[in-house]
């Protein structure tokens, strides 16, 4: 009888070291989103066209410019003419929609303003 008791001892204990850890504050303030790397301009320059929004990005050669054209619509507080934005992109291999005929469609993520 004494040894099952102390059989039962050592397994509870042992199954108790393995719980997994809660994170700290700490732990979670490092898992935030990151802010994007790239910077861009949102603009409305080619709504005449159908196209809706587009995002421009600038390179250090001013004349060198690329457009992107967000897959999904952005959000409000971001769909705003000449407002600066930082965010990540993933190029998509899909056609451009109606009435965009410059720029290539993205992903855009991790949108913050400037």
């Amino acid at each position: 009888m004494k040894l099952f008791i102390f059989l039962l001892l050592i397994c509870t204990f042992s199954f108790h070291s393995c719980k997994p850890k809660q994170k700290t504050n700490d732990q979670e303030a490092k898992t935030v989103a990151p802010v994007g790397a790239t910077l861009g301009k949102v603009s409305h320059q080619y709504r005449k066209t159908g196209c809706a929004t587009v995002i421009i990005v600038h390179y250090s050669n001013p004349e060198e410019m690329m457009t992107l054209i967000p897959k999904d619509t952005l959000a409000p507080a971001f769909d705003i003419d000449g407002l600066e934005i930082y965010f990540n992109y993933r190029k998509l291999k899909m056609p451009n929609p109606r009435g965009c005929t410059a720029g290539m469609p993205a992903e855009i993520k991790d949108i913050s303003k400037k």
